[in-house]
Order: structure tokens, then C-alpha cells, then sequence
């Protein structure tokens, strides 16, 4: 490879939904260093609601809208897409992803392949063929990139993935994306009104969100501050459950249930502090992220690599996952208090400036791919 020409980097991932792991392809591919880097995506699936981020900052994307029962068929058109873009590195990210896309790379002869994890555990065991799976294309690929220190156990333990091959890079966003200052003005359509305190959650509707412990945390808090207000931001699978649950709380005149919204940044400035109520294999999560970066204090399981991201007493709050009583006493402190909502909200905000800024993920990442293409 001429020292002149940039690493020709593929990345192949399920699709592009909402999400935090695909948000970091969406962030990270368009911020590569185009003089070192030659960055490009290919979804196994359909697009996603961000795809189009990519072709608004030029990167090359493409989707081969095959479905799980059409493996046979993705994996012969990885192997044509990687012969004709030859690329230096792929990285993977899911797990037919993760399959296919280092299989197609080993028969298309592209010299490196790496794995980025973005979970901390699996949500249903891993079967026999795909733990054999794993160790068998263990050997064809050169790194394991993660986004948390906390999934280190998890990388090396449940997964079998050598110590010595696992690189963490944290994630990042850019404080300059995320105003600091207070406005309702995006949520002046979902009721929320001047003189209420505004807690958020941002997350998937799906089960491992625990959306049931942040409702019956909201219960408690409601029953003490009548003025809070709970703006849950997302879409999924459990919306039918979470509504029934709302309304067996008597929550339906607290709760707004927004759906997917694209105005995140805007979104934060409405509320007074976020909450993420997971139960299992949050990692590095990017709601979080954003919400330091908008300077709002945060209350959170500690799950994860969330407590390396969240300090407690000074960003926010943790507490124990499953444990509404916990969580209400925590919410209902910051929110009795203006002072230390702005004195968090600003420490919260330090914090993603002077270690988890955009800028410092994405010069991590490059260093990294150089180590692996040029090791």
C-alpha cells in the first residue's frame, strides 16, 4: 500500500435505524481525516432513518436490503462489493454483520478485519454455532475495538476475545452541537409548559430500557412534586406496554410519549435532568452523552460503563438498575433544587469538553485503524 493513499476503511453494520450504535457510524465515518482516510458503509439490511446523514457528508453508502434468511445471497454480494472497493480495513458491527462481513473480507482477501462491540452482554445467550463461529474467525480478525473499559470482562470472558487484541475507544459528540441554554420551544406541541419540571428519557422503547422502573419512579416523583412532567423520546416494540403501564399509573396527564424525534438537541434544552433506567448491556450510551453535552444532570443506573462516564454527586446520580424508590428520591432532589441542576448541568457539560469530546474519539479511532492496517 502506497504511504500516499488513504486507508480505504468499510464499515458493515445491520442498517442505520435510531440508535446509539449506529448514530457512532453516522458521526464517526463523515469526521474521518479524508487525507488518511477513505471511509465507506454498507448496511446488510435496509437503510434506516440515518442513512441519509451519510450522503449529506459524502461518504459513500449503500444498502443490499437482505433479511436474516438471505445470508447466503448478502455474503456473495459482500465478497463482489469488497473485490471491486478493495478496501484496507472493515470494520464490523452486529452480529450477522459481524459474521458475514469478516467471512466476505477473508474470501475477498482484505488484509485486515475488526470488530466493534457496543454492548456490555447479550440480551438472549449465545447459541453453540455462533460461540464456535466466533473462535473460528477469531483467527482472521486483527482487533476488537470497545467503547467502555466495563466491557472488558464481558469482551474477554463471555466472548473468549483475546485480552491483547481489545482496544477501548470511548465515544464522543461535540459540546458545540448542544446548547446549554433552557427553551421549551421544541415541546410547546407536546403540553409541556413553562412552569413545569421537565424529566426526560431518550431510548428505544425495548425491554432492557426498563422504561417500567422509570414510569414507577415517575409515580412516586409525581405524587411528591406535582409539577413534573415525564418526556419519554423514542419508538419500538414495548410502545403497547409502556401506554398500558401509563395508564395503570395514573400517569396519562404527566406522561408525553413523543416517538422518535429528530430535534434531540433541541429536545434537552425542555428538560430540567435526564434519566436511563436500563437493566443490562448499556455501554458507552450516546443519549447520555448528548445530555452532558446540553448540560443537564443526569440520574442513572449504574450499568455499564455508565459510571465511567457519570460522576456521582457532581454530573448527576447513580442508582441501583430495577429500583423505582431509589431513582424518585434522587429525581426529586435535583429537581427541588435550581442550584444543583445548573452546578451538575455544568460540571456535566466539562466533562464531555475535556473527555468525551467528538474530536478526541475520532482522533482515537484513527491511531487505532493506523496501528492495526500498518501493524
Amino acid at each position: 500500500m502506497s504511504a500516499r493513499r488513504p486507508i480505504r476503511v468499510l464499515y458493515v453494520v445491520p442498517d442505520l435505524g435510531v440508535g446509539g450504535a449506529e448514530r457512532h457510524v453516522t458521526t464517526l465515518m463523515p469526521n474521518l481525516d479524508r487525507d488518511r482516510f477513505e471511509p465507506s458503509v454498507l448496511c446488510l439490511g435496509d437503510e434506516g432513518a440515518l442513512f441519509g446523514e451519510l450522503a449529506a457528508a459524502d461518504v459513500p453508502a449503500r444498502a443490499l436490503h437482505r433479511t436474516k434468511r438471505q445470508a447466503v445471497s448478502a455474503l456473495r454480494e459482500l465478497i463482489r462489493v469488497m473485490r471491486a472497493q478493495r478496501p484496507d480495513v472493515v470494520i464490523t458491527r452486529g452480529y450477522n454483520a459481524e459474521a458475514l462481513g469478516r467471512i466476505a473480507a477473508w474470501c475477498a482477501g482484505v488484509p485486515k478485519s475488526i470488530v466493534w462491540v457496543h454492548n456490555c452482554g447479550d440480551v438472549e445467550p449465545r447459541g453453540r454455532v455462533r460461540a464456535l463461529a466466533d473462535r473460528l474467525l477469531d483467527r482472521r480478525t486483527a482487533a476488537y475495538f470497545g467503547v467502555a473499559r466495563a466491557q472488558i470482562p464481558y469482551m474477554t470472558e463471555d466472548l473468549g476475545y483475546p485480552a491483547a487484541k481489545i482496544t477501548i475507544i470511548h465515544n464522543g459528540v461535540d459540546p458545540m452541537a448542544f446548547a446549554t441554554a433552557d427553551d421549551r420551544g421544541a415541546t410547546t406541541d407536546l403540553g409541556l409548559g413553562e412552569g413545569d419540571l421537565v424529566v426526560g428519557l431518550v431510548a428505544t422503547l425495548r425491554p432492557e430500557k426498563d422504561h417500567a422502573t422509570f414510569l414507577r419512579a415517575a409515580r412516586l416523583v409525581a405524587d411528591e412534586l406535582p409539577t413534573a412532567r415525564f418526556l419519554v423520546v423514542g419508538d419500538g416494540p414495548m410502545r403497547a406496554e409502556i401506554e398500558a403501564l401509563v395508564t395503570e399509573l395514573g400517569l396519562a396527564s404527566q406522561v408525553v410519549l413523543a416517538g422518535s424525534r429528530p430535534d434531540i438537541p433541541a429536545l434537552l434544552r425542555a428538560m430540567d435532568v435526564v434519566v436511563l433506567s436500563s437493566y443490562s448491556v448499556e455501554c458507552f450510551p450516546m443519549a447520555l452523552l448528548e445530555a452532558m453535552a446540553a448540560g443537564r444532570p443526569a440520574v442513572c443506573t449504574a450499568v455499564g460503563g455508565v459510571p465511567e462516564m457519570l460522576v456521582e454527586g457532581e454530573t448527576g446520580y447513580l442508582v441501583p438498575p430495577r429500583a423505582p424508590e431509589p431513582l424518585a428520591r434522587r429525581l426529586v432532589e435535583v429537581l427541588s433544587d435550581p442550584a444543583v441542576r445548573q452546578r451538575m448541568g455544568a460540571a456535566a457539560r466539562a466533562r464531555v469538553e475535556t473527555h468525551f469530546s467528538l474530536k478526541a474519539s475520532i482522533a482515537a479511532t484513527e491511531r487505532a485503524v493506523e496501528e492495526v492496517v500498518n501493524r
